[in-house]
């Protein structure tokens, strides 16, 4: 018998797991992205290759190699993208490791129709610890009572998910700022 309830309420776009939101980049779009590549490095290749080419050439092969393997990685990559759950966030566009809830000095939600995406702020130590990429800044370096703070943006851009789910997900999941 199940003592648990019925696992309905969770919101889900593509989740692993009952409870939590989990969404995947759209490889659709990243795999167009890939084939445009992939056609810029076998012209530039073809220029190379019949004498047409010069010196920038070689340094545009390589860079377009680099896009491509960066894109390939993206395009095969089965994993989720960006995750929402009652321990915190985990947004693998910006960090190695989920950002917990009580990690956080502060968040928002800010539920535009075109493009809603979480605002979040973490003091250096905490961004080391969970592993933030250094591109991934929204703004740095702005006074905290804890030290320098940085802020970050959270978004389902470019997911498969629905941007009103990923809004509920923040609503449901986060704890309120006062009982911090």
């Amino acid at each position: 018998m199940d003592t648990e309830g019925p696992k309905a309420d969770s919101v889900e776009a593509g989740s692993a797991s009952a409870g939590e939101y989990s969404v995947h980049l759209n490889r659709k779009v990243m795999g167009i992205w890939l084939a445009a590549t992939c056609l810029v490095i076998l012209l530039e290749a073809f220029a190379l290759i019949s004498g047409v080419g010069s010196g920038i050439d070689w340094f545009l092969l390589i860079a377009f190699v680099g896009v491509g393997a960066v894109l390939a990685l993206h395009v095969f990559d089965t994993r989720p993208v960006l995750i929402v759950n009652q321990h915190g966030v985990h947004d693998r566009r910006i960090s190695r490791q989920i950002i917990p809830w009580d990690a956080m000095l502060w968040y928002k939600i800010e539920a535009q129709p075109a493009m809603p995406f979480l605002g979040v702020g973490l003091v250096d130590e905490v961004a080391k610890q969970v592993g933030v990429h250094p591109w991934a800044l929204l703004f740095k370096n702005q006074p905290a009572p804890f030290g320098k703070l940085k802020g970050y943006r959270i978004w389902p851009h470019r997911t498969l998910g629905e941007r009103h789910e990923f809004v509920r997900a923040v609503q449901r999941f986060a704890p309120p700022m006062h009982d911090r």
